[in-house]
């Protein structure tokens, strides 16, 4: 009899986990879509701010409805418990992903020919990184909590972390299908990208590292570098990226995501998360 329970439990887990992953998405959604038809600021150098500001708040708010209120899930099980703090965690996932966005690029000019140019710009960097900046973080929140927030940590303990990684990696990959210059390389690249988060997620570092590792990639590739992002163009003064001749190599106009250098290093980055994680210490563990 206890087999029978036990099995009959565990085929209804993951069906059970679907349905509330569904209403995560659907409240998730409807939030986000009911705040942007909020009249906001019409500058145009914030207009990634306001375009991600909705979605960021309406993921967040479905994380604690669905998550906290209606399936009483703790803050630590849906990520937001970091053993080091939140503001740490989100500095070290910048870090990280600054690092292997720049690990990228360096492997695009060396490799690639692809060029980037200095230019005369410099005194309006700053006014045009700012909006930037913020645009991409409240991005990466949003995009970081209706992936690899309540839905992947929910998954996971039904079917366990690697088929629940795989699931959302690959929506993850599809939802970039239709960004500029899209291909199907860089379609598993983004895919690749997905797992690399989902191992921040899993780590020590939990959701803000894999938030800053996010924000850390495409704030340093646009910012730092002015290449595209996932296939998106951001104009900066005082600095111009050109792809090289094998898109491959660099990934063209979709940018470094979609070339073979950001294969290379979301498979080591991914490698290293995992290998952090095992070894870290259980919170639970004995002195």
């Amino acid at each position: 009899m206890t087999a029978r329970v036990s099995f009959a439990y565990r085929a209804r887990a993951p069906a059970a986990a679907v349905a509330w992953i569904a209403a995560f998405a659907v409240a998730g959604t409807a939030a986000g879509y009911t705040l942007t038809l909020v009249p906001l600021h019409a500058n145009p150098r914030w207009a990634l701010v306001w375009s991600s500001l909705p979605w960021a708040a309406g993921f967040g708010l479905a994380t604690w409805l669905v998550g906290r209120v209606l399936e009483r899930r703790t803050w630590e099980e849906l990520g937001w418990r970091p053993r080091s703090g939140i503001p740490l965690a989100l500095l070290v996932g910048t870090a990280v992903g600054a690092g292997m966005a720049a690990c990228a690029v360096g492997l695009a000019v060396m490799a690639g020919r692809a060029g980037i140019t200095a230019t005369a710009g410099w005194s309006g960097w700053g006014a045009a990184a700012l909006p930037l900046s913020v645009g991409f973080l409240l991005a990466a929140l949003a995009e970081e909590l209706a992936f690899r927030g309540y839905p992947l940590r929910r998954l996971a303990a039904a079917t366990g972390a690697v088929p629940a990684t795989g699931l959302t990696a690959l929506g993850f990959g599809l939802l970039h299908l239709g960004n500029p210059g899209a291909t199907a390389f860089s379609t598993v690249n983004v895919a690749l990208a997905g797992v690399w988060l989902a191992a921040a997620l899993f780590s020590p570092g939990a959701m803000p590292l894999a938030w800053g590792a996010h924000f850390g990639w495409n704030a340093t590739l646009a910012l730092g570098f002015a290449a595209p992002v996932s296939g998106y163009a951001f104009p900066l003064p005082a600095l111009e990226y050109r792809p090289g001749a094998h898109a491959w190599i660099d990934g063209g106009v979709f940018g470094p995501e979609g070339g073979v250098v950001a294969t290379l290093v979301m498979l080591g980055g991914t490698a290293a998360l995992i290998a952090w994680g095992r070894r870290a210490p259980r919170p639970d563990a004995a002195p």
